[in-house]
């Protein structure tokens, strides 16, 4: 082990005081330092002026959830539009729509798994804003998805109070886990996000909060297709996709 600055006074009390006040000024020099790149550093970041220029920045990305709340945390994008085709923020009075899909929603033996809630980690879970969506809107969304994934079936939809989510909170009382964003697409005005916060700190606290998400959307006990806005979504898929 290298000597340290007390073990130097075999050399004289005058000495050890020049070797502690040394000490203090490559601490004090060192801290000036690593702030100054830390300083010079942010101006290399990007930064944003809003929060839709953070939407398009980060659509498609795998660490779509990392990247939002490092440029704007603790849900500071619910309060205003995220994409210029949102008709306005989500309320916590609208009603939140999770689409279930066998077999990636559905485990072995039927029941809907806590991972239908998986992506709120990284790319963001895809919902419907429900009160604002139309029929028409949401039978478009369940004939492509079946189209595009010949082996799917359509299971359900799972219902959550925005509020509810919105309750769920992190890895600490009191601070959000959960951030519902508007982020609708040009055919899909609807489409909203749910993404986890910063304060969700390890897998451990990842696997309680789809628990928690679970629990919002009604425990997994989903609406069935054929009661679904009084059927109208399942009449309008054709037979081909019914059968299934």
């Amino acid at each position: 082990m290298g000597a340290s600055p007390i073990s130097l006074s075999i050399r004289g009390k005058g000495s050890t005081r020049v070797s502690q006040s040394s000490s203090r000024k490559e601490c004090l020099l060192c801290s000036a330092l690593s702030y100054g790149i830390s300083w010079l550093s942010s101006w290399f970041r990007p930064r944003w002026t809003d929060c839709k220029a953070l939407h398009l920045h980060t659509h498609g990305s795998r660490d779509r959830v990392q990247q939002i709340n490092a440029a704007a945390p603790d849900c500071a994008c619910e309060s205003t539009r995220m994409s210029r085709f949102s008709p306005g923020p989500v309320a916590d009075h609208e009603k939140l729509a999770r689409f279930i899909f066998s077999p990636v929603h559905v485990s072995n033996t039927g029941k809907i798994k806590p991972s239908a809630f998986s992506h709120v980690a990284d790319r963001g879970c895809s919902i419907q804003r429900e009160d604002i969506a139309p029929m028409e809107q949401s039978a478009v969304f369940v004939a492509g998805y079946l189209t595009s994934n010949v082996k799917h079936v359509w299971k359900g939809v799972l219902i959550a109070s925005c509020a509810d989510v919105r309750k769920i909170e992190g890895s600490e009382p009191g601070v959000r886990g959960v951030c519902v964003f508007d982020s609708a697409e040009r055919t899909s005005p609807a489409h909203a996000e749910l993404c986890q916060t910063h304060h969700v700190l390890d897998e451990a606290d990842r696997i309680e909060l789809r628990k928690n998400l679970f629990a919002a959307f009604g425990h997994g006990a989903p609406i069935a297709p054929t009661a679904y806005r009084q059927g109208f979504v399942w009449g309008a898929l054709g037979v081909d996709l019914q059968s299934r």
